[in-house]
């Protein structure tokens, strides 16, 4: 693929020391003997966390909240159309945004994250150990490394599938790095077959990460099986979602009602909170930063919060709507920071990509599914006792009622954080944006999933490079 053709090794390298926040130039793959790239446990290290330093997981988060019924186009003379081409729904396979590009940003990026992976794996074997210490931790970074590679594919799916049935076209599918790039051109899988290999990679991850190991800047034993959990719950297999939640909320419970909003005033979140994996935003890498995707530095609002979410939040008694808000002198996203009127905020907060809020709706949801109304109804009201002062819990007759009321929780417990658009996709439901939110522009108000432009194309960089690779209807 045109994008594996300039990824060196040695840039996994540089790249922990730079702090990697966007794609950089690389060298040619042959400038640099790969084989002496590993040839210690040390290197290994430096891979792995120059892996996680590629992953760029501000993306998601934008897109998602974009192109769905989070956010409000920004208005007046400060707004200078970033997001316009996104927010309006009018997709073409070589359109780029301002913010990092806006249909091929997670092809790029989560290739380059599954090649630099595969380069590793690929001389692991080789690696020799000096003691027993060594040899752990060796275990644990292919761990780690597995963990990334699933969850990159699944991202890849996410976005670009068409669905998640066996037999829909999925995406390419990378178990080993291209020795000869020039000449690779894979096709799309099978949506089938890229997950049964994230269920593969996910399985191993598990077992080689140690479960003492805590530091929730990487991939732990934990946010392995959360990430079974998200899987199973976009591709129905309901029995494994509520299994690998349960064993996510008794090993991490939700943080504390007093402590909640902490989360998102505290620039770097401390072990022993509901957030399970964090990837780490400072000044090295600010690119990375959220908020200023929504906000820039000098205070103009590109994107602030659709008043159809601010409206669906109890203000007075949900601790949610103060922490993840500004109201005055005008409405913010400040799950990531927000100017208000002081040019001195950076934006530097982690990005939050996995928290324990996420498996008690993944639980509520697969219950939900199997017609099991008490069994779904217990975690919904769990999580919203927590976030909304003096709540009482709320019964479900029906399917219907039970599910709208879970994603509709989704909505206000994860909006920013990557998840409204693809919940709206799984479960083919329209988007649907309040008219005040779109200035009575009633042609960007609802998009249904039957219409072409509800699914992102493949970047057409990969269509020129690649005429094996097919692209999504429509496009």
């Amino acid at each position: 693929m045109k994008l594996l053709k300039n990824i060196a090794l040695v840039s996994i390298l540089a790249a922990t020391m730079v702090g990697c926040s966007k794609d950089v130039d690389l060298d040619p793959i042959d400038t640099f003997p790969i084989e002496k790239t590993f040839e210690t446990v040390g290197d290994l290290e430096l891979a792995t966390v120059g892996t996680y330093g590629t992953w760029l997981g501000r993306r998601p988060v934008y897109l998602s909240a974009v192109i769905s019924d989070e956010a409000r186009q920004g208005v007046g003379a400060e707004y200078r159309a970033v997001g316009a081409i996104l927010y309006r729904w009018e997709h073409t396979s070589d359109a780029q945004d301002f913010r990092d590009a806006e249909n091929g940003c997670a092809w790029t990026n989560m290739y380059a994250v599954i090649d630099r992976v595969n380069r590793a794996l690929a001389f692991y074997d080789t690696i020799k150990t000096a003691n027993a210490a060594e040899a752990a931790q060796k275990v644990k970074l292919k761990g780690e490394m597995l963990a990334l590679r699933g969850f990159a594919h699944f991202e890849l799916l996410r976005w670009y599938a068409v669905k998640y049935t066996p037999d829909s076209p999925g995406v390419i599918l990378m178990t080993t790095y291209a020795k000869d790039p020039a000449n690779w051109r894979p096709a799309r899988a099978k949506s089938s077959e890229v997950l049964a290999q994230i269920d593969a990679d996910l399985a191993e991850a598990r077992n080689l990460i140690p479960a003492d190991f805590t530091d929730i800047g990487r991939i732990t034993r934990t946010a392995v099986i959360g990430m079974q959990a998200r899987v199973a719950i976009y591709t129905n297999r309901w029995d494994n979602a509520i299994t690998f939640a349960n064993e996510v909320i008794a090993k991490q419970g939700l943080t504390p009602r007093a402590s909640f909003t902490g989360l998102w005033t505290t620039r770097t979140t401390p072990t022993g909170t509901e957030v399970l994996w964090k990837l780490n935003v400072a000044a090295a890498n600010s690119g990375s930063a959220v908020g200023s995707m929504f906000q820039d530095a000098n205070t103009a609002v590109q994107f602030s919060p659709a008043q159809k979410l601010l409206d669906s939040y109890d203000q007075a008694n949900d601790i949610r709507f103060a922490a993840y808000f500004k109201t005055a002198p005008r409405n913010l996203i400040a799950k990531y920071g927000a100017l208000t009127g002081s040019n001195t905020e950076s934006f530097l907060y982690d990005i939050k990509m996995m928290r324990t809020a996420e498996m008690y709706l993944i639980k509520a949801e697969a219950y939900a599914e199997k017609e099991d109304y008490i069994n779904g109804a217990a975690p919904l009201n769990d999580l919203r006792k927590e976030r909304i002062t003096g709540y009482v819990n709320e019964t479900f007759a029906d399917k219907a009622s039970l599910l709208n009321a879970i994603m509709n929780e989704r909505y206000k417990e994860l909006c920013f954080e990557g998840h409204r658009y693809f919940d709206l996709k799984r479960k083919n439901l329209p988007i649907e944006r309040a008219l005040t939110d779109v200035q009575n522009n009633t042609a960007i108000q609802k998009l249904d999933p039957t219409n072409s432009k509800y699914l992102l194309p493949i970047p057409q960089q990969e269509i020129f490079a690649n005429r094996n690779v097919s692209q999504n209807k429509g496009y």
